[in-house]
């Protein structure tokens, strides 16, 4: 598997713009969530299902925003857990991943409820 290794600043600046796309589009679905109505495309009637939305839409925000910070820091690409860097697959498949494939699976599964 390619490692991530050394990002030239323009690898960065592509990526960043991916993760500032997403963290608008983020904020875009958390304030649609908020629109009252009951044929707005995120609404929903039901209070679990609205919490579900919006618990899930803020945690993708905050994963987008970590990465966006990452990159500021110089840490972009490499594991939080472990140190180790990511695999540039996943990177381009989830460029906001925080851990690598090793530490991900054996990361404790968030819990249903």
């Amino acid at each position: 598997m390619r490692q991530w290794g050394m990002r030239t600043k323009t690898e960065l600046e592509s990526i960043r713009s991916i993760l500032v796309e997403q963290r608008k589009f983020r904020m875009d679905q958390l304030a649609q969530l908020h629109v009252p109505g009951p044929h707005r495309p995120l609404s929903s009637t039901i209070p679990e299902i609205f919490s579900e939305l919006e618990a899930g839409a803020r945690a993708a925000l905050r994963e987008v925003q970590a990465a966006l910070w990452r990159i500021e820091d110089g840490t972009y690409g490499l594991c939080t857990s472990c140190g180790q860097p990511i695999g540039v697959e996943r990177l381009e498949i989830l460029p906001q991943a925080a851990l690598c494939m090793p530490c991900q699976r054996t990361a404790a599964p968030v819990p249903c409820e």
